[in-house]
């Protein structure tokens, strides 16, 4: 089994997915975020030196972790984005073991989330890495726009409730810890701020 030549695939597949199927309430979970969790699961797993194998599952789930956004409602997300993610890995034969390690993984961003494993821990660092950069600033702003559209309601405490959200967020890998526990930091103090000069 070509464990590169599947990842290729599942990126064409994904790429075409959110090209094909995504909504304009999407400013947030979109093709952009899915690329941005790949690149931060590759940076991760190539710190923890992880193998080819351990390597294809999470940046598998990776590229599947949100497409089930494309097709269901929010709350079951994820499990939607495990049978996207089976139905295609099937027809490309690969073996049940590495399926169930990867739809693992997927459901481990389910919040509240609760890691197992390192790959589990991995996957949930690189979906929440934008909590630890300076990109934060854009992208809460992107994902309450999204909230408002779905939800068809304003959200008057978003900054107060996504204070709460960094405050009780933790990353689970000691490299992220180590990396972005700093900016982190003063994205809690950009929102407090903002929060006073309302």
């Amino acid at each position: 089994m070509d464990l590169v030549f599947t990842e290729n695939l599942v990126k064409e597949y994904v790429t075409d997915l959110f090209a094909r199927l995504t909504s304009p309430y999407l400013i947030y979970h979109n093709l952009t975020h899915t690329e941005n969790v790949v690149i931060h699961a590759k940076e991760i797993t190539r710190y923890y030196q992880l193998g080819e194998r351990a390597a294809f599952i999470v940046n598998v789930a990776a590229w599947f972790h949100d497409t089930g956004h494309l097709v269901a409602e929010m709350n079951i997300h994820e499990e939607a984005g495990v049978h996207i993610m089976e139905s295609f890995l099937e027809r490309e034969n690969i073996n049940d073991e590495l399926i169930a390690l990867i739809a693992e993984c997927i459901m481990a961003t389910k919040y509240p989330t609760n890691p197992k494993k390192l790959m589990e821990g991995i996957i949930c660092d690189a979906d929440t890495y934008h909590f630890g950069t300076k990109y934060f600033e854009t992208t809460d702003d992107q994902v309450r726009k999204e909230m408002e559209l779905r939800m068809h309601t304003q959200f008057p405490h978003w900054y107060e409730n996504t204070l709460q959200l960094l405050k009780e967020h933790r990353f689970f890998t000691s490299y992220c810890r180590s990396q972005l526990a700093a900016g982190k930091e003063q994205n809690i103090h950009y929102l407090e701020e903002k929060i006073k000069s309302r």
